[in-house]
């Protein structure tokens, strides 16, 4: 099992102050466990249809308010 960072490590809270703003997002993501499975849910997909693929990858960005530029 991976061991994932503490936000009440020793040090965690110096290095998340040096991370701009995007990075710290991810940082933040990548500690919630719901974003953690849903993730892990939507990559374990085999959608051979793109336009599928990107409706769900859609949704999935809009639950979390990401916004991928393009």
């Amino acid at each position: 099992m991976e061991t994932r960072p503490d936000w009440y490590s020793p040090g965690f809270l110096d290095r998340a102050f040096t991370l701009d703003l995007p990075d710290f997002a991810q940082e933040f993501l990548s500690l919630n466990q719901d974003y953690v499975r849903g993730y892990h849910a939507f990559t374990g997909l085999s959608d051979s249809d793109e336009t599928v693929r990107q409706r769900n990858l859609d949704a999935f960005a809009r639950q979390w308010g990401l916004r991928f530029p393009c």
